[in-house]
């Protein structure tokens, strides 16, 4: 007889997996806990070497359940990390069934709602005969909290998934992201020249000045609908009887058009060189790609199954557009086309996070619907 999926299974099981403490890197004891659910339900499970490439307590874990051998392998994936404050973390269940903290840390419904209603599904799954459903790879990260660390280090190539499904996005059910954006990472250093502030400022050429210059004039914020940036930080720490001689800022751009972020990144850099020749300073800028953005049309056969999975459940499927990047990013631009679906958690990263249980089932039950009907 099949397993059913209830609140109260999703109750169980959620209230565990919060109630063990997962900050990035950090995630050992879950990834224990994870591994011996997933062998209980016939799962074969091992751990990549992540943890000696990040430092952290072990690697990503990286599970298979066998399915029907004529259809194609599907991933399914969540993230075992948390953010802090997470440790000693303590639900409560209000009288809608919705899950909080107790105000002092975070729920770390982001992502461990995610990783329960894989579970669900895969208990469901395991009940049932192997021919009704596809082969599954599961893959459960470290670190993507730490800028997708974890998912970055797995070997797509040791993976049998022609497709992936990501449980690991805000927003109500039925949320699909279609379109995710491509992440540039970038610091630019400004060197001045250090002079003794209250004797001889006129020597000194000031790099707090010459940087400030260059943020006031360079683009900001929301640049259209596909492109962002953002300066993160800026150091120049010194005494205050020296004009300083070196200031140091770091930023990001993000767009769901590289041909349109790049010429943004150009013209940046092009702005703090001008800035800095201009006061006789110079800057060195950097940057690093970060991850690719990716992009499912209406005509996607992965879109298509996961809104007919959702429709089989009584969802309506709905498309959007997120600025936010996700593991499903490093998935996708390493071979294995993968969508983020929204889970229904809220207020995510902050003390006031929650999720519905009667959400963590539905999206349980998209899982599950998802991993019968590909390849059928």
């Amino acid at each position: 007889m099949e397993a059913q999926m209830n609140t109260k299974e999703a109750e169980s099981q959620f209230l565990e997996l919060v109630q063990i403490d997962s900050l990035s890197f950090q995630e050992g004891k879950i990834a224990r806990r994870l591994a011996e659910i997933l062998k209980s339900y016939g799962c074969t499970v091992r751990f990549d070497d992540a943890s000696t490439a990040l430092g952290g307590e072990t690697g990503n874990l990286i599970a298979h359940m066998p399915g029907n051998p004529v259809r194609p392998t599907v991933l399914l994936t969540s993230h075992m990390d948390t953010v802090v404050p997470g440790t000693g973390i303590k639900p409560q269940i209000d009288e809608q069934g919705v899950v909080w903290s107790d105000g002092s840390t975070v729920l770390g419904a982001d992502d461990k709602a995610g990783l329960t209603a894989i579970l669900l599904a895969l208990k469901v799954l395991s009940s049932s005969h192997v021919d009704e459903h596809c082969p599954i790879d599961i893959v459960f990260t470290i670190a993507e909290e730490q800028g997708l660390q974890g998912s970055r280090q797995v070997d797509c190539t040791a993976l049998d998934s022609k497709v992936g499904l990501c449980l690991d996005s805000s927003g109500s059910l039925g949320t699909i992201v279609v379109a995710g954006p491509t992440q540039v990472k970038w610091s630019a250093e400004f060197r001045g020249r250090a002079a003794h502030a209250g004797v001889a400022p006129e020597r000194g050429v000031s790099a707090i000045k010459m940087a400030a210059t260059a943020v006031s004039r360079m683009p900001h914020g929301r640049l259209s609908a596909n492109t962002t940036v953002n300066v993160g930080s800026f150091v120049g720490e010194g005494p205050t009887n020296v004009v300083r001689d070196r200031v140091t800022l770091q930023g990001e751009a993000r767009g769901l058009d590289e041909e349109e972020l790049w010429p943004v990144v150009r013209n940046m850099e092009q702005i703090f060189q001008e800035t800095a020749s201009e006061f006789g300073g110079s800057v060195q800028f950097r940057e690093e790609k970060m991850y690719s953005g990716f992009s499912f049309g209406e005509d996607s056969h992965l879109r298509r199954v996961v809104e007919k999975a959702m429709e089989s459940v009584g969802l309506q499927p709905f498309a959007v557009k997120s600025g936010g990047g996700s593991d499903a990013n490093i998935f996708t631009q390493n071979g294995i086309p993968t969508l983020n679906v929204g889970i229904g958690y809220e207020d995510i990263h902050s003390t006031s996070e929650h999720v519905a249980l009667s959400d963590i089932v539905r999206a349980a039950k998209v899982t599950e619907a998802f991993c019968r009907l590909y390849g059928r």
